[in-house]
This record gives C-alpha cells, structure tokens and sequence, in this order.
C-alpha cells in the first residue's frame, strides 16, 4: 500500500476521516427516519383525522414516487458528482419535514400537505441513497467495500433499536410535529457532515445526448446481461417478494393469533435489531472463510430455516415471543450478512459507470415487489389461512437460494484482485 493514498489508510476504515464523516451522517439520519416513521402516521391520525385507508395513501407517498423515479436519479448519479446530490437531498428533506410544524404552529395541518410532504421526502431519500451507493464505492475504493457496507449497516441496525424508541418518546413529550422538526435537523447535521468531505470524486463522461428511456435501458442491461448480476438480482427480487408477506401478516398474527401485546410485540421487533448488529459483525468473517457465494446461500438458507418458527409459535404468548425473538435475532442477522454481501458483491462486479442506474433497477424492482407482496401475502391468507401462508413465506426464501446455485460458475466466490481498485 502506497503512502499518501487517503482512501486507503494505515488502520482500516476506523482512521478514514472521509469515511466516518460519511458514516456519521448516515448515522444521524438513519435515526431521524426512524423518528419521522414513527411520528409521521401518528401526526396523520392526530392531527389530521387520518383513517385507515388515508394511512395507506400515506404510505404509497412515500414509496411509490421514488420507486417511479428510481432511473432517472440512477442517471444523475452516474452523469454528476454524488456528494452534492446527497446534500441537496437532504438539505430538500429538510425543508419539507419543517412545514408540517410551521403548519401545526398555523393550524393549518392537513392530509394534503403530508401526502406533498411524503412524497418530497420519498423522492430524495431515494436520490440519496442512490448517489450513497455509488459514492461510497468511489471513496473507500472497491478493496474495502465489504468493510464499509458492514459498518454502515450497523449503524443502521442501530438506527432501528434506538430511533422507533425515540420517535415515540418524542411524540409523547413534544408531540409529533415537533418530533418531525427534530428529524428535519438531523438532515441538516447529515449534509454538514458530508459537505466537509474532501475526496474528490470521479465521474464518468457524460453520452452527447442521454434521455430517460437510454437510462432505463442502460439500468436494465447492465444487470440481465451479466449472469452473476442478474442471479444476484433475482435472488434479491424473490427475496423481497416472500418477505413483504410480513408487512401484512406479521402484526396481525401476533397479536390476534399468537395473543401478543402491543408492548410484548415492540420488544420482539426491537430486537431484530441485534441480530442486525450481530450480522454486521459476522458478514465479512463469512466472506473470507466461505467466499460470496456460498456466504449468499448460506445466509438465504439460515433465513429461511429460522422463518419457520413463526407458523410454528402456539398460541401461548410468552412461549410464542420465544419463538418470534428467536427469529427476529437469528432471521434478521442472517439476512443482513446476506444483503452487506450482496450489496459489495454488485458493487465491485457492475461497471463504475453504471453502477446509479443499477441500483435504479434493484430499487425500481423493491418499489413493485414490496406492495404486490404485502397483498399477495393478504390475498393467501384469506385463501389459505394464516400459517399456511407463512409456511410459503419461509419456502420462497429458501426458493431464493436456488437462483444462487443455479449460478454456479457465474457468482464467484472471490473477484479477483486484480480487478479491485
């Protein structure tokens, strides 16, 4: 290793000032997310009237302009430098969560202006995000991606302990349009810190013309056209189908079949998070003891083994949170050491270039599956009933594994490091 190189220094990523600016801002903003998650329905429902089904609009802001939009950022990131596209994104954040206390101080908090506002902030933190991947890669160089993806991720697995906590506890001092206020701040300490980053980024040369439709196309190519990429991408796909099924089982099945507690279900949820930080911990240690691949099935089969002790919880409610917490720590862990691999595995195998409007793909394919597998999920348990339905829940993510084997000598095990720079 060269001396003067600032992108890779003496002592890992932990002396990488570059790094932990990044690394702390999305700290900071991880856990104001949570909060806004929190308190955004609860302002919805308590200060303007919502109802179930306006709660549901709320949540297709939030999400489905993103998802819609998803190529386009992918080709701005790919044609600009990231950094200032991650401090317009959260700087716009900002603005946008502020109106809804400035209208609470009015009392002028309507439907209409929460959807606007989910909406905003649904399409920058989907540009954030996008310009993060790439830019992530280009400051800690591909060598030392897997060890940034791990970082990151624990600090977002600590988001999710500690920011629900700190939503609610906010909402029940402050209220929550206070609440949301606080989370407009912590966007504005994300882009401080990442303003004084001092990397200088590389930006591949932009076509003489390029339109939306070359972008859509670029995103789709460069991840069907590759074998490795594109069973990556259809493990992710199936991944993401069969685990949306929670979103709307999951609650419901606790607390109406299983006999849980409102309290007793938000501190089994809350400890998927340790699990997420043990998986943090653990996913680079499998990548150099079993290589990517097997890493990858490995995890998809640890998840989908564990997925099972959901339709297997009777309906004792402390033996049931057993089972659940069993799952929330073991499931949750095994699929963050899939997703930090899978991630580093894209990230060092796609074309610098292109790497934006890839992650456009994978983001654009979650915005569809997600929703289509939470209804998916509802329609089979009307069907068939609730275990059943998380039986196939558990099925589909061992099914993901098979497009993994199935790509044996097209997924590597290890990328040359040749190819690493």
């Amino acid at each position: 290793m060269r001396r003067g190189r600032r992108w890779l220094p003496r002592g890992g990523l932990w002396r990488h000032r570059d790094f932990l600016l990044l690394w702390s801002a999305q700290g900071v903003s991880a856990v104001g997310s949570r909060i806004t998650r929190t308190a955004l329905p609860i302002a919805a429902i308590l200060v303007a009237g919502a109802g179930a089904f306006d709660l549901g609009l709320l949540t297709v802001a939030l999400t489905l302009p993103g998802a819609v939009l998803a190529w386009l950022g992918g080709g701005l990131v790919d044609r600009h430098r990231r950094r200032p596209l991650m401090i317009g994104a959260d700087l716009v954040r900002a603005i946008a969560l502020l109106s809804i206390p400035a209208a609470a101080f009015a009392g002028h908090v309507t439907l209409p202006l929460l959807y606007a506002v989910a909406t905003v902030t649904g399409i920058a933190t989907m540009l954030y995000h996008l310009a993060d991947h790439v830019f992530v890669t280009d400051l800690v160089g591909r060598k030392r991606l897997l060890e940034a993806n791990g970082k990151r991720e624990a600090v977002d697995a600590v988001a999710e302990i500690s920011g629900p906590a700190a939503g609610g506890a906010l909402v029940a001092w402050l209220t929550a349009p206070v609440a949301i206020a606080v989370d407009a701040f912590t966007f504005v300490a994300s882009a401080l810190l990442i303003r004084n980053i001092h990397k200088r980024e590389t930006v591949a040369p932009a076509p003489a013309t390029a339109s939306f439709a070359d972008d859509v196309r670029t995103g789709i190519r460069v991840v069907w056209r590759d074998p490795a990429i594109r069973a990556l991408f259809l493990a992710t796909a199936t991944l993401t189908f069969c685990m949306s099924f929670m979103a709307s089982l999951y609650t419901l099945f606790a607390l109406s079949h299983l006999g849980l507690t409102p309290a007793q279900l938000g501190v089994t949820i809350g400890c998927g998070g340790l699990g997420g930080l043990a998986g943090a911990a653990l996913a680079a240690r499998a990548e150099t003891r079993w290589g990517a691949r097997r890493t990858l099935i490995g995890a998809l089969v640890a998840g989908a083994v564990v997925q099972v002790l959901i339709p297997l919880a009777p309906a004792v409610p402390w033996i049931a949170m057993t089972f659940l917490i069993a799952t929330q720590v073991i499931g949750d862990g095994a699929l963050t050491v899939y997703l930090i691999n899978e991630t580093t595995l894209r990230q060092r195998l796609l074309p610098p270039e292109a790497l934006g409007r890839a992650a456009a793909t994978w983001q654009v394919a979650a915005g569809l599956l997600t929703p289509a597998g939470a209804l998916a999920g509802a329609l089979l348990a009307e069907t068939i009933g609730m275990r059943p339905t998380l039986w196939a829940l558990a099925i589909g993510v061992a099914l993901a594994a098979l497009w993994l084997v199935a790509a044996r000598g097209a997924v590597p095990d290890r990328v040359p490091s040749s190819t690493l720079r």
